[in-house]
């Protein structure tokens, strides 16, 4: 709500507060995810993944989604964690899964692998 409402600051100290109280449920963490993602911080996206995968909650289609959105935002430095997550995505068999697709595409675009968005 907050971040919809224009106040991304209001929203990362809530969720900053959520993850000091534990980061264990999956919906909190694509949450979460998305949150850092659309407030300009792709950084803390990864960060929140990073934890998911350590808790062994696997993602799923959506975290995939907003986690390709927060890498490519970071653009060229981010591409072996796209690269990464391309990986997951196809040994967890969604790469039939369009918006997937697309959401890869983007990020070998904004990466700067546009051969690569093609291969997709």
């Amino acid at each position: 709500m907050y971040t919809k409402c224009g106040e991304p600051n209001k929203s990362i100290e809530l969720y900053d507060q959520m993850i000091a109280n534990n980061i264990g449920e999956p919906n909190k963490s694509i949450t979460l995810i998305q949150m850092y993602s659309k407030c300009g911080e792709p950084n803390k996206s990864i960060e929140v993944y990073d934890q998911m995968i350590a808790n062994n909650i696997t993602p799923n289609e959506i975290t995939y989604i907003n986690i390709l959105s927060a890498i490519s935002n970071l653009g060229p430095t981010a591409l072996k964690m796209g690269e990464y997550i391309h990986q997951q995505i196809t040994q967890h068999k969604l790469d039939s899964n369009v918006i997937l697709l697309n959401s890869l595409i983007q990020m070998y675009n904004k990466c700067g692998e546009p051969n690569k968005s093609i291969e997709v």
